[in-house]
């Protein structure tokens, strides 16, 4: 005898139809989801297009062996000053401090490879192959010494590192709320933390370039507030580009070999040098101030004519971006510059 198919029950139906009800529901949210994502990726492209239109560079195009740099050079008078930023930062970034300085001297900011203008480079992105890409940029460009260079955050390492390998070409530094080769050993562990997070955020960050999310959501645009409009507008075009972001994550990851290069540099001898200390954290992190100041005041130390500011009112960022705070940056770096004239001066009538 044949045997009968089993016929289902309305128990057994009942379970299958919530179970294909969210089988769609996924199958829904799957498409919404990638509809979204290449939605955004279109977004992504055509606002890129537009601001590569919008935002052609200020400055020069300048090839450095393979790649270019940009250079944006204004003003007239020795010594020249050389403007180096700090991570994730570009250019535009000085816009406040460069027309200021640019009133008594000539004065170059840049922008290392891959961020904002700069083409991409093969090398490392440590502070010896950045000094060595700025000295060619220089030297390509036209541009002679005697130089003051001006380091913020991370540059103040890598504008170091350029007067150990080109001491002659230097004449003086600011060192601008920068960054010490020991700072990640002394801080605090919740320093340490914001940094393994800002760290994990970089790394993802092409990701969400990408798909259009760090620009609709002004992500990473932040950090040009305060800025001229031009200068925000442009801030806020290539951070949201993956190719600026990962140029600045692979600063990041080579911060070992940064800091070991610099701890092995000679000291500065009796070049002017103004350490300059921001006084601030815009309320986040006060407990991080004594520590960088400790810092900052040590680094004094290294020329016999170093001197210590602190900007009591400016924060990390504001130092540059803020129009008041910038034009205290821009009177330090013009002592400096004074400071340089005037020992040229006294060599010039010496017998």
């Amino acid at each position: 005898m044949r045997s009968s198919p089993e016929t289902p029950t309305s128990s057994s139906v009942s379970q299958g139809r919530p179970r294909r009800r969210w089988l769609r529901r996924l199958l829904w949210m799957g498409l919404g989801l990638a509809f979204l994502l290449a939605t955004g990726t279109v977004y992504q492209a055509v606002s890129a297009a537009a601001d590569a239109r919008n935002f052609p560079p200020p400055g020069r195009m300048v090839d450095v062996g393979g790649h270019r740099l940009h250079l944006h050079c204004i003003g007239e008078g020795r010594p020249t000053v050389v403007l180096e930023t700090g991570a994730n930062g570009m250019s535009s970034g000085w816009a406040w401090v460069q027309p200021e300085v640019a009133k008594a001297t000539r004065v170059c900011s840049y922008d290392r490879a891959g961020t904002a203008w700069s083409e991409p480079g093969q090398q490392p992105h440590d502070a010896a192959h950045v000094a060595e890409q700025l000295h060619t940029l220089l030297a390509n460009a036209g541009e002679s010494g005697p130089f003051v260079l001006v380091g913020h955050s991370l540059g103040g390492l890598f504008v170091r590192l350029y007067a150990d390998r080109y001491p002659g070409e230097v004449a003086g530094m600011v060192l601008l709320d920068a960054s010490h080769p020991d700072q990640m050993q002394r801080l605090p562990q919740s320093a340490r933390t914001q940094l393994e997070v800002g760290m994990k955020v970089m790394a993802i960050a092409p990701a969400l370039i990408q798909v259009g999310l760090a620009r609709a959501t002004g992500l990473f645009a932040a950090i040009g507030r305060g800025l001229p409009e031009r200068a925000f507008a442009e801030v806020a075009a290539f951070a949201s580009t993956p190719q600026h972001l990962a140029a600045a994550h692979a600063e990041m990851l080579v911060w070992e070999d940064t800091v070991a290069q610099v701890r092995a540099t000679r000291n500065l001898g009796e070049l002017p040098l103004l350490v300059v200390s921001a006084g601030s954290t815009a309320g986040a992190g006060e407990e991080l101030l004594p520590a960088f100041h400790a810092m900052h005041r040590e680094m004094v130390a290294l020329s016999s004519r170093g001197e210590y500011r602190l900007i009591s009112e400016a924060n990390h960022i504001s130092l540059v971006t803020d129009a008041s705070h910038a034009r205290q940056t821009s009177a330090a770096i013009l002592d400096v510059v004074n400071k340089v004239r005037a020992s040229s001066k006294a060599e010039a009538v010496s017998p």
